[in-house]
């Protein structure tokens, strides 16, 4: 197979001639991105300022160079005996400087030797055992330069994250043999002690109690160090709302290894703030928002947040208060709120009030919770309905994600349940059951597969009965593009109401143009209604445009809706339902 690339550059000769000159790699297949990323005569071509200055003597010598460079980027790859020539054409308008390439064979990985040192020896051979197994680079694997680093850092994070902070790697080669085009590899780590917790000590505490953030220290004194704890600290800390920033961090010193004390840095939020905020979405056009937060509420260790928000269909104003952690860790919390609704034909005035208590791992969360909820539906001048549900609610969130607040890879999967029996508020018993799961892959080859679904069920009531925030419809830049916002539902009447049934799916395909943007592929499917008879699927499909932003993907998508044969614009921030 053979792979040309061409870099065009002016090249000033004297005061009046500037013809042009360009680079061709030949044979280097899927390696020719690779080289002329990196190789000088084409990096310089990239800089004009630079390129009007260069002479031709100066072109001869990067034609010179060149060779060697191909060398040493191939040698990277395990490429360590390839043939390269190169011929600079000057008859030719333009210059032509050639190189061309024979990779011969990669070299394979023909031994792996895998030495630990220090106090794991003794202490922790199984974990020996788990972190060979572990490694990643495998006899007759072949062998790379960054692979060959990530496999080392990879080995070493697995002592540094748990009981060894100050372990290092004392011996690291790859021994190349060219003849056999083989690589005989050998790592040596020293784990040093195994450290131990202290005491937390705590700076930047002015306006707030450090009863309230040793309440939310998970870490006992004496307890192995491991790095995920520091981490739990950190993020509990910081999701009180009270606090700018935190930074836990020991002081890695091997020779006081035990009951290290544990440094909290923080910096305070001011107790009292309003917030004004403008935006828009697709969905809801221009927003406005008004937010007061007192996070020391009569005089307490309490954080009130309160918010007036409204949009072209919906008004909401309300509030929670947020009580300090628990012994136990949990965060008891209390709110109410009335939302007003303008949506697909159908008006709803609803209030919600009730009582949350969540759990402190936000990898594996937990949220227990008792509302009430009450609203008004009104369809048209003829037809309005009064609905009321008193409920207990479970909620269960398991989070496998590279960063909780802008994943780039990872998956969400949760599952809440809802219920409450006839009685004084109840018309009838009611179940409800929702499953929700977002999967975001890992980038390979420059792709990246996003992945959504959704289900679920109102059991034992009906639509009439239940109140519309317990009921499903779907439709929006969050779950099935090509239709506006909530419009896929129930037809009652000219309007879409909520149904007791829902399925949502998405696959998309995202090509990383650059770390920071992309290019996406993608369709959605989805509807509610109030039985699975008959029940179909509405899809919609299109293309859209990615940028990873400081706070998570922002998405700007153009999606047909198949069933309205309408073409709709979609802007989000992040992956959800």
């Amino acid at each position: 197979m053979l792979c040309s690339i061409l870099v065009s550059v002016c090249l000033p000769i004297g005061a009046h001639a500037a013809p042009l000159y360009t680079v061709s790699i030949n044979g280097a297949d899927s390696l020719t991105s690779l080289l002329t990323e990196h190789l000088e005569i084409a990096r310089r071509n990239k800089d004009k300022t630079n390129v009007d200055e260069m002479s031709e003597d100066e072109i001869r010598r990067l034609v010179a160079i060149t060779p060697s460079q191909i060398r040493s980027l191939l040698a990277t790859e395990g490429y360590f005996t390839p043939s390269v020539s190169s011929d600079f054409d000057q008859q030719s308008t333009p210059w032509i400087a050639r190189f061309n390439v024979t990779l011969g064979p990669s070299t394979r990985i023909a031994s792996v030797n895998i030495q630990f040192a220090g106090d794991i020896v003794q202490k922790h051979p199984q974990r020996i055992t788990e972190l060979r197994d572990a490694w990643s680079l495998k006899v007759d694997d072949p062998f790379q330069q960054g692979n060959w680093d990530r496999a080392k850092s990879s080995l070493l994070k697995g002592l540094l994250n748990r009981d060894y902070p100050a372990a290092s790697l004392t011996q690291s080669e790859a021994r190349i043999e060219p003849s056999t085009n083989s690589a005989a590899l050998t790592v040596v780590v020293d784990s040093g002690p195994a450290f131990t917790f202290g005491e937390i000590q705590i700076d930047g505490l002015k306006r707030y109690s450090r009863d309230m953030v040793d309440k939310l220290n998970p870490i006992t004194p004496g307890e192995p160090y491991s790095q995920e704890k520091l981490n739990e600290l950190q993020a509990r800390v910081q999701e009180t709302g009270y606090f700018r920033s935190s930074f836990a961090t020991i002081d890695v010193n091997p020779d006081h290894p035990n009951n290290v004390v544990i440094k909290l840095d923080l910096s305070e939020n001011e107790r009292k703030r309003l917030s004004l905020g403008i935006g828009f979405s697709t969905d809801g056009g221009p927003r406005g928002q008004l937010k007061w937060m007192d996070r020391h509420f009569l005089g307490r260790d309490w954080r009130l947040e309160s918010e007036l928000r409204g949009d072209r269909d919906t008004r909401v104003l309300g509030g929670d208060v947020y009580f300090p952690t628990l012994r136990n860790d949990w965060r008891p919390s209390v709110g109410a709120h009335y939302k007003y609704t303008d949506s697909a034909g159908e008006i709803n005035n609803k209030f919600q009030t009730g009582v949350r208590l969540s759990s402190p791992d936000k990898n594996e969360e937990k949220v227990w919770a008792l509302d009430f909820l009450a609203d008004r539906q009104r369809i048209g001048d003829d037809f309005a309905n009064d609905r009321e549900a008193f409920f207990a609610s479970f909620t269960y969130t398991r989070r496998r994600v590279d960063n909780l607040i802008t994943p780039s890879r990872g998956y969400y999967a949760s599952l809440e349940i809802n219920g409450g029996p006839a009685g004084i508020v109840n018309k009838e018993s009611f179940i409800r059951v929702v499953g929700r799961g977002t999967w975001l892959s890992p980038t390979y080859n420059r792709f990246q597969a996003v992945l959504r679904g959704q289900v679920g069920q109102v059991f034992g009531a009906g639509s009439d009965t239940v109140p519309g925030d317990l009921l499903f419809r779907t439709g929006g830049d969050q779950t099935v593009r090509g239709y506006a916002y909530n419009t896929l539902g129930v037809d009652r009447d000219g309007a879409i109401v909520g149904g007791t049934n829902t399925a949502v799916v998405s696959a998309e395909l995202i090509y990383k143009v650059t770390p920071e943007w992309g290019a996406a592929i993608f369709t959605d499917a989805g509807n509610a209604a109030n039985s699975w008879d008959g029940f179909r699927l509405k899809h919609g499909s299109g293309v859209g445009a990615r940028w990873l932003s400081p706070i998570g993907s922002v998405n700007l998508d153009l999606a047909y809706g198949h069933e309205t044969g309408e073409t709709r614009l979609h802007f989000s921030v992040g992956y959800g339902f």
